[in-house]
């Protein structure tokens, strides 16, 4: 593993959080500016919805769920043991765990 392998990892680490943060509150609308494979909603990313995903990319099935539920798990503890840490504000906050719970594959 190299210095750069190393940064990488660092940012991987806080993406899932910098992605909420950054559609999320400042947009509210519940579409994605890209189609997943059957709809822009993020309340319709389900598991169903990354097995297409998986199909369509011609990816293995299992590789994007595990992928996909590494990447909750890690979100949720990042989100728990950061949030209070982060320069956002209570609404802001608020905002994100409110559109947490409404996102199908957040509860993976």
């Amino acid at each position: 593993m190299s210095a750069g392998d190393d940064a990488c990892e660092a940012y991987t680490a806080i993406a899932p959080a910098y992605d909420f943060v950054s559609t999320v509150h400042y947009i509210p609308d519940v579409n994605t500016a890209l189609r997943f494979v059957t709809m822009r909603r993020m309340d319709g990313l389900t598991r169903d919805e990354l097995v297409r995903l998986a199909g369509k990319a011609r990816l293995p099935e299992k590789l994007v769920l595990d992928a996909a539920s590494e990447t909750v798990a890690r979100f949720h503890e990042t989100w728990k043991a950061e949030n209070k840490n982060l320069p956002l504000s209570k609404e802001l906050i608020e905002t994100i765990e409110s559109h947490v719970k409404k996102v199908p594959i957040a509860r993976m």
